[in-house]
């Protein structure tokens, strides 16, 4: 008799189903996996028999083989130990061997035949969900790691031999815990940064605020120390909440990623440092693991000091400023990784920082060499530029006012956002096609062409403009675009001077 059951393996962010069959027959004791197993898998073999036998179960004696399918895709991990096991029962009979896809296996093997967490759990439940299973067998250990999904059970256990009792008579043994919902629920953390705390800086704050609400790209330039990097790190805390399905998005992203993020419906906030590399910023590897773009997905990638970072990795930004995603292809698999970011870069305006603002000691070649690490195509991709002046107000907390609050600016950007969304679309805002339909008057129009002719503007250039004047208008609740908006919009596209 053949065991049949069901588990799941992780493939970079997403996750395989891999369907396990187990057949004992006669001939000398021999225990075989085949369906393209890695060495973790194949030496699962020790411990799934040491776990059958300690858990108080017989261990056939018989030739074993069991096959994981599709036998075309590699299976990585220790996470089918479990589905292999019961698999073994089922064809020895000592579990009943009801061949459905309701229940699924993901759990590691210790020797005693207790349970061990795998990681991206959260990611494999989801691929379980997509294929109508819609229970998890897992370890206890596991137990934080759970989200309740809708229509989907959590069915934790401690050891091996618990589970086996559980599928010979789920009426009598009861899990000790049980994690299910209808939607996943998540908490609302304080944000780590205030612009009330910032001083001054009104410009930037606007130019802030029309980023977060149009998800405008942005680059801040100024002399070091005025303020550019402190505005930035608190850029997350006047953008919108993200939905529940948003945050569980991103939460299985950062649980398959190994790194540590409490559930939550803040939007992610990456910093990396200046010597990332390539890879470590879009992504690579077999299988393909995320990068920085990734991590950022939903929130704000801040690239503090973006000049000294090297130009091919800069250039890898172009794809994924404008698609929102990545299409990578390693050893002969494709994956797609979301990347819907927010960018903002930081920079001094040449290597001694102080040029256009005070004394500058750079000569002009040096000053080109340094700019030239931004190729115009990048710069074509950004629709905001500021620069950044040195502060020099002295104000205190009283005398900002509640209006500089960054819950007050969160909801001015959560209302231009609403007013920005095309109604006849589910998608969130996000590109250019779900957003509503642009009104724009005669005299906006006029003054567009003309700055368009005179500029030498691209088309990608022109319709940013557009975007960014549009967004300025649900700012400021018109629902026609003016030609202030379109003045403001070109004004804060400053860089067009610098190319």
């Amino acid at each position: 008799m053949i065991g049949v059951c069901y588990g799941a393996v992780a493939d970079g962010l997403d996750a395989t189903i891999v369907k396990v069959e187990a057949d004992v027959g006669r001939g000398l004791p021999q225990f075989s996996i085949v369906g393209l197993p890695d060495s973790a898998v194949t030496e699962s073999r020790l411990r799934i028999r040491s776990a059958i036998q300690n858990a108080g179960l017989e261990f056939p004696r018989g030739r074993i083989t069991v096959n994981l399918s599709p036998a075309s895709v590699r299976k990585h991990g220790a996470g089918l130990d479990l589905a292999i096991a019961i698999a073994i029962l089922r064809s020895t009979g000592w579990v009943p061997n009801v061949i459905d896809r309701v229940v699924g296996f993901c759990a590691e093997l210790s020797l005693s035949g207790d349970l061990v967490q795998v990681p991206g759990i959260l990611n494999l439940a989801l691929a379980f969900q997509k294929h109508h299973i819609v229970q998890a067998v897992v370890a206890i250990p596991q137990q934080s790691d759970l989200i309740p999904l809708p229509n989907f059970t959590w069915v934790p256990f401690h050891s091996l031999g618990k589970v086996a009792e559980f599928l010979r008579d789920p009426a009598t043994t009861i899990p000790e815990v049980v994690v299910q919902g209808i939607e996943p629920a998540f908490l609302e953390l304080e944000d780590e940064g205030d612009f009330s705390e910032v001083a001054g800086m009104e410009q930037v704050k606007r130019a802030l605020t029309i980023a977060a609400a149009g998800r405008h790209h942005i680059l801040l330039i100024g002399p070091p120390g005025c303020g550019k990097t402190m505005i930035s790190e608190r850029f997350p805390s006047i953008m919108p909440r993200l939905s529940s399905m948003e945050a569980l998005e991103v939460y299985a992203i950062h649980q398959a990623s190994g790194i540590a993020r409490q559930p939550s419906l803040t939007p992610p906030f990456r910093m990396p440092h200046h010597t990332l590399t390539t890879a470590g910023l879009i992504g690579g590897g077999a299988p393909v693991t995320a990068g920085e773009v990734t991590l950022a997905h939903r929130g704000v990638l801040v690239l503090d000091e973006l000049l000294e970072f090297q130009r091919t990795t800069l250039d890898a930004l172009r794809e994924p400023l404008v698609s929102k995603q990545l299409r990578m292809t390693r050893g002969g698999r494709s994956a797609i990784l979301p990347a819907d970011f927010i960018l903002v870069g930081t920079l001094n305006p040449c290597p001694c920082g102080q040029r256009g603002f005070a004394d500058c000691r750079c000569t002009d070649s040096i000053v080109t060499r340094y700019w030239s690490r931004l190729s115009g195509p990048f710069l074509d991709r950004v629709d905001l530029v500021v620069h950044v002046h040195p502060n020099r107000t002295r104000q205190n907390a009283s005398e900002r006012g509640e209006s500089s609050a960054s819950r007050v600016i969160r909801r001015r950007v959560e209302a231009a956002r609403l007013a920005l969304a095309n109604p006849d679309s589910a998608s969130p805002l996000g590109h250019e096609m779900e957003r509503r339909p642009l009104v724009m008057n005669r005299a906006a129009r006029e003054l567009l062409q003309r700055a368009g002719t005179g500029l030498q503007l691209s088309r990608r250039a022109m319709l940013s403009i557009t975007r960014v004047a549009q967004t300025i208008g649900a700012l400021d609740e018109q629902e026609e675009i003016r030609s202030e908006q379109i003045e403001e919009a070109l004004a804060l596209r400053s860089h067009i001077q610098l190319s």
